[in-house]
């Protein structure tokens, strides 16, 4: 049967090269970038074409040579067949790339909601604010209608020249991946999202970091950002854009990157990043579209940071996680999403909101 991935004019070149080496198959092969297995098929499927007389048959030996090699199979694919698993992968990763941006997260919950943005966790640094973070973690855990989402930076993640720091701390690496495993997976937290951040994508590959294997429910790991919606089931719809870091900074404005995303149209409730280890909160409404965005920026857990003191950088004390609650039947766009820079009183107002609602 003849090959329909090849086509007349790779089949007339075989032959061309194949009548110029005088039918040596491992000649033209060399020439034409392919195995001598490939060229003889290609010589086959032209004779059962029709584009010439019959394949060409093997030189005879040469009686001078003394040592003469078997003709090996290429281990690689003919070309087109490789063009061909090219365009098939290109069609996939396309396809899986478009079907992240501002999907859209189903909310089968008739009231409120809240999510609790971790910021940097830093869990197996020395400076980690442990108590704080596991307070946070039991209110998100023990709150009806919270869900959690990780910023970024779970652990320190040193690779190449800053693998020097471990020397500087009291975990290795194996203890601090145990307590990532810890953070994610056994303290009750029900994750709606997890960014890799840089220190996380050091790693390599999703499919080379640890963190990808830890039970997370069916929340998804997403390198950096993530852009969604979360549905509601009357038809309200919450348009998030999360990232470990948006592009831009100033001295003069934490918010800066958030409100730079925001300028380039994408019309979101929520612009929500960490990364640089302090926070801001602030709303403001869209005079052309009348929708009421909130910019926002965790803090994180690391609580000492002495590269960052011997920089000038002051440290704070509140906004380690920003939370937000989503009430899906406030009559206001203000209304319609909040937040706080502290936990407790957002898991107090979000109990509130779910007992009026329910």
């Amino acid at each position: 049967m003849p090959t329909p991935q090849v086509t007349d004019k790779a089949l007339l070149r075989t032959i061309k090269v194949l009548n110029e080496c005088g039918g040596s198959y491992s000649q033209a092969a060399q020439r034409l970038g392919i195995g001598a297995t490939t060229a003889k098929r290609h010589a086959k499927v032209a004779a059962e074409r029709g584009l010439m007389a019959a394949p060409p048959p093997e030189p005879a030996p040469d009686p001078t040579q003394v040592i003469e090699f078997p003709d090996f199979p290429d281990e690689e694919l003919p070309d087109d067949e490789l063009v061909a698993l090219m365009t098939k992968q290109f069609e996939r990763i396309h396809k899986a790339h478009r079907a992240r941006k501002w999907f859209d997260v189903r909310v089968n919950d008739l009231g409120p909601i809240g999510v609790m943005w971790f910021g940097d966790p830093h869990v197996d640094n020395n400076g980690c604010n442990w108590p704080l973070l596991k307070q946070h973690a039991d209110i998100c855990a023990k709150t009806d209608g919270m869900y959690g989402a990780n910023i970024g930076d779970t652990t320190d993640n040193w690779v190449g020249r800053l693998a020097r720091l471990y020397s500087e701390s009291n975990q290795s690496k194996a203890r601090g991946l145990r307590l990532a495993e810890i953070f994610i997976s056994k303290m009750g937290i029900e994750w709606l999202l997890i960014l890799r951040g840089n220190h996380d994508m050091w790693t390599g590959s999703k499919r080379e970091d640890p963190l990808s294997w830890f039970k997370r429910g069916g929340a998804p790991m997403e390198d950096w950002q993530a852009r969604f919606c979360l549905a509601f089931p009357n038809g309200r719809r919450a348009r998030i854009w999360a990232a470990h870091d948006f592009q831009g900074h100033s001295w003069f404005n934490p918010l800066h990157g958030a409100k730079r995303a925001e300028l380039k149209g994408n019309d979101a409730h929520l612009y929500v990043c960490g990364h640089k280890h302090l926070w801001a909160i602030q709303s403001q409404e869209n005079p052309d579209t009348n929708r009421v965005s909130w910019f926002a920026r965790c803090r994180g857990y690391k609580f000492v940071d002495k590269f960052g003191e011997n920089l000038g950088y002051e440290a704070q004390s509140e906004g380690a996680a920003i939370t937000t609650i989503f009430d899906p039947h406030s009559v206001s766009e203000s209304g319609f999403v909040q937040c706080f820079s502290d936990p407790g009183e957002a898991a107090e107002f979000l109990t509130w909101k779910r007992k009026r609602a329910a």
